[in-house]
C-alpha cells in the first residue's frame, strides 16, 4: 500500500498539535500543481491555523488563496474558506458551506468527505444540531473516519453514548488502528467511566509523552482523566503545567477543567468564553436563582 504523503500532518492536527502541523508542511507544496497532495495539505494547513486559540484567520485564508483563485475552485478548499469566514464573524459563510455542500453531494467529488467535515464544523458551532448530525452521517461522511470523529462528539455532547459508541464500531471497521478511532474510544472513556475510563487516561498519557504531544487539548484531557479517576493532585499539576504554556494559558478546554477542580479565576475567565461548560453553568446558576427566590423569607 503506498504511503500516505499527509500522514504526519494528519497525526499532528488529530493530536491537537496544530503549530507544528503547520511547521510539518513549511517545506512541502502549498500551491496548485506542487504534487497531488497539494491541495489537501494546504486545507489541513488552514485548519491548524483556524484551530489554534485565538484562530489565525488571516493565515488561514493566505493559505487557501492560491487554491480559491483557481477555475474551478476545489470543493475542499471553498468549504474551508467558508470555516474561515465563519470565524471572522460571517455569518453568510453558513449559507456559503451550505451551497459546496450540495455541489458534492452526488458522490463524484473525492472531497466530499473533507467538506463534509467541515460544513458538519460550521453547523456545530452554529447550534445546528439536526443538519450537523445529516451532514455527518449521510454520503462519503459514511466512511470517513473525521467525520464519524466529528459525529461522536456531537453525539456525546447530547448525552446520547449509545449513538455514539454505534459509531465507534463502525469506526473500528474502517480503520481500527487509526489515531482517530482510539481518540473516539477515549472519549466515550471519559464520558462512560469505570474500565474505559481507565483506557481513555492510558490514551491521553501516550499523546502527553509524545514529542510534539503536551498541547492544550492534550493537557485538558489528561487532567480529566485524572480528574474522573480522583487523581485531583495529579489533574491540578497537568492544569498548572498547561497554564505555563500559550496555548494552554487562555485555552477554553483547560479552563474548563480547572473550573471543575474548583479555581474561581478560571471560572471567571470562562465565564468570557463560549464553552459549553461555561453555558452549561450559567444555565444552572440561573435555575438556582430562580428556585432560591421562590423560597425567599418575606422580610
Amino acid at each position: 500500500m503506498e504511503a500516505d504523503p499527509l500522514y504526519h500532518i494528519k497525526q499532528l492536527f488529530y493530536q491537537g498539535s496544530f503549530k507544528a502541523a503547520i511547521d510539518e508542511a513549511a517545506d512541502q507544496a502549498l500551491t496548485p500543481g506542487g504534487d497531488e497532495a497539494a491541495t489537501s495539505r494546504a486545507v489541513y494547513v488552514a485548519r491548524a491555523h483556524l484551530a489554534l486559540n485565538p484562530p489565525a484567520i488571516a493565515d488561514a485564508q493566505n493559505v487557501l488563496a492560491p487554491f480559491l483563485a483557481l477555475d474551478p475552485a476545489p470543493s475542499s478548499a471553498r468549504a474551508a474558506a467558508s470555516l474561515a469566514s465563519y470565524l471572522s464573524g460571517n455569518e453568510e459563510a453558513v449559507d456559503e458551506v451550505r451551497d459546496v455542500l450540495l455541489e458534492v453531494e452526488d458522490g463524484e467529488d473525492e472531497q466530499e468527505g473533507t467538506v463534509r467535515a467541515l460544513a458538519g464544523t460550521v453547523f456545530i458551532l452554529e447550534k445546528e444540531v439536526e443538519e450537523s448530525v445529516a451532514t455527518l452521517s449521510e454520503g462519503a461522511a459514511k466512511t470517513d473516519l473525521e467525520c464519524i470523529a466529528l459525529l461522536v462528539q456531537l453525539l456525546l455532547s447530547l448525552d446520547r453514548r449509545d449513538l455514539a459508541n454505534a459509531q465507534y464500531i463502525a469506526a473500528k471497521k474502517i480503520g481500527n488502528d487509526s489515531a482517530l478511532v482510539q481518540a473516539i474510544e477515549a472519549w466515550i472513556g471519559l464520558k462512560t467511566g469505570a474500565r474505559p475510563l481507565h483506557q481513555a487516561y492510558y490514551f491521553y498519557e501516550e499523546l502527553y509523552q509524545l514529542p510534539n504531544g503536551r498541547t492544550a487539548p492534550v493537557f485538558a484531557s489528561h487532567a480529566a482523566a485524572h480528574l474522573l479517576l480522583g487523581h485531583v493532585d495529579e489533574a491540578k499539576a497537568d492544569i498548572d503545567a498547561a497554564k505555563q504554556t500559550q496555548a494552554g494559558e487562555n485555552s477554553p478546554d483547560v479552563l474548563a477543567v480547572a473550573t471543575s477542580l474548583g479555581d474561581d479565576e478560571a471560572a471567571q475567565q470562562l465565564n468570557a468564553t463560549s464553552h459549553p461548560f461555561a453555558a452549561e453553568l450559567a444555565k444552572k446558576s440561573a435555575e438556582f436563582d430562580e428556585a432560591a427566590a421562590k423560597f425567599a423569607i418575606a422580610a
